[in-house]
């Protein structure tokens, strides 16, 4: 149960994000970015910055991060992702609570098989 968990636990880490952008499949299409949102901005130069928008300019996205104002040139960017872990740890949670659930169900019924399983054993002799 414990490697289960494990495998549970790592799986939802891997897929807590969604890629909202991306520079080399539609370029120059942000129609999925948001303003208001918080997105991870993954730049050409191999750095990232998590950021929330402000405004989408023609030639840059513009947000805050820290209370500080950045501006991101749309050249430089190579992918944007936006951030799902709370989506993850419930999904993941509702795994792990219907797998608790299925494994004392299966344990309940197959003691109340033998119970019966047993009464009629037993009036038979």
């Amino acid at each position: 149960m414990k490697k289960i968990l494990f495998l549970l636990v790592i799986i939802s880490m891997a897929s807590c994000t969604s890629v909202k952008y991306n520079a080399k499949e539609n370029p120059d299409d942000y129609k999925n970015i948001k303003t208001g949102n918080k997105y991870t901005f993954y730049q050409s130069d191999g750095s990232k910055i998590p950021m929330t928008i402000s405004s989408i300019a023609k030639d840059s996205i513009i947000g805050t991060r820290k209370k500080e104002r950045i501006s991101i040139a749309k050249t430089d960017i190579k992918e944007i992702r936006k951030d799902k872990t709370a989506i993850a740890v419930i999904a993941t949670s509702g795994g792990i609570a219907a797998a608790t659930i299925i494994i004392v169900g299966i344990s309940k019924a197959t003691d109340d098989l033998a119970d019966t399983a047993a009464a009629f054993g037993s009036g038979l002799n």
